[in-house]
């Protein structure tokens, strides 16, 4: 489907929409004229919505907006959702921004998953760094066990060779 064939899918829906919420006082069903567009438009818009509403834009959440299964929808479009989710909330604070309006909870559910993702990078890094530290001693701790049978031979003839001096019974009758 080309996006001008995206785009007419999605003004006949909300024109349907539009028209069906006229003309009956019971609420339309939305999901019903969502159908017709293509899941990546649907995605987008949701994406908008959800940053346009202050609300945090995580993949569940477009999910559910846009009405579509999270799982098949993973499966199928795991790129466009991963781009959505990063690239339009960022092009809907710049459009509010032009108009002097900010979506506070979409930036801090930003920085929260910039900051996820930096504290997985430290702990990464920390762990390869525990990992070198523990190899750098584990050769003295080898070392060590290798030589340690050496250094008690060592200590047991050094001790065998000593002679411990000791005051002569004699000796101290005779000082007195």
């Amino acid at each position: 489907m080309s996006d001008v064939d995206s785009l007419e899918a999605l003004h006949l829906a909300s024109a349907a929409y539009a028209e069906a919420q006229r003309d009956s006082e019971a609420s339309a069903e939305l999901s019903m004229h969502l159908g017709n567009i293509p899941v990546p438009a649907r995605l987008m818009l949701a994406a908008a919505v959800l940053a346009a509403a202050d609300k945090p834009v995580s993949i569940v959440n477009v999910c559910q907006v846009a009405g579509v299964s999270h799982g098949s929808t993973y499966n199928n479009h795991k790129e466009a959702m991963a781009s959505i989710r990063e690239n339009i909330p960022v092009l809907v604070r710049a459009q509010l921004a032009v108009l002097g309006e900010t979506p506070s909870a979409a930036e801090l559910f930003d920085q929260v998953h910039e900051r996820d993702e930096t504290i997985r990078e430290l702990r990464a890094e920390l762990k390869a760094a525990r990992q070198e530290r523990n190899t750098a001693l584990a050769y003295p701790r080898d070392l060590h066990e290798r030589l340690r049978p050496e250094f008690e031979a060592i200590a047991r003839e050094k001790q065998e060779k000593v002679r411990y001096l000791r005051p002569l019974p004699d000796a101290v009758e005779a000082d007195e």
